[in-house]
């Protein structure tokens, strides 16, 4: 009887670790694929705004910051006073992450830490960072830096060759209806706020 006991007990013991990986097994992508879908459904969502012919939505619940060199994600966050549970996603050093604060469309800085207001792309689900720089073609660059005063820019880099003037928004500028000024004014042909969807990962 005790033989017995104990052969049953060793075998229980044996069975542990593979009863333990099994429970952590990975979920398979299908599984994966639809809890996102859900997530992003329950996402709440502002004002929309149109880049390049694409869709796209303000997030006001989720926000991004960049992780210094060395840090986690979770390391990252921590300075918002959010937790590894918020984090929703990586794109290179910018984390993604629910925040109870509202965004209101504008870069802002937070415990010493840039904070970027997100979008959500209407057609692919993808959450995309907004940096805070509008790309603008004027039809004539002489009109550069009288376009940044009538907006409230600040111009940061002008590319005369390709035609091309970088600005930054000011703090407090919501950069939905920066964005959609810049696209109504008669002496621009194309405005369009950066957005981060997708990084390269080196291989």
């Amino acid at each position: 009887m005790d033989t017995r006991h104990t052969r049953i007990a060793a075998l229980v013991l044996a069975l542990a670790p593979l009863l333990l990986l099994a429970q952590e097994a990975p979920k398979p992508a299908g599984a994966k694929a639809a809890e996102r879908a859900a997530m992003i459904r329950s996402l709440e969502r502002g004002k929309p705004m149109t880049v390049r012919g694409e869709q796209y939505q303000q997030l006001p619940g989720v926000i991004a910051v960049e992780r210094k060199a060395q840090a986690t994600p979770e390391q990252a966050v921590a300075g918002l006073g959010a937790s590894s549970t918020d984090v929703i996603e990586s794109k290179g050093k910018l984390v993604v992450l629910r925040s109870s604060r509202k965004n209101a469309g504008f870069v802002e800085q937070v415990a010493g830490a840039p904070v970027y207001p997100t979008v959500l792309n209407a057609r692919t689900g993808t959450i995309g960072v907004l940096t805070g720089t509008l790309i603008v073609k004027p039809k004539n660059m002489v009109d550069a830096d009288a376009i940044a005063r009538t907006h409230g820019l600040d111009k940061t880099q002008a590319y005369p060759q390709l035609q091309i003037v970088l600005y930054k928004a000011k703090a407090g500028v919501d950069l939905a209806d920066v964005s959609a000024g810049l696209q109504a004014d008669p002496r621009v042909e194309s405005a369009y706020p950066e957005i981060v969807e997708h990084v390269r990962v080196p291989k």
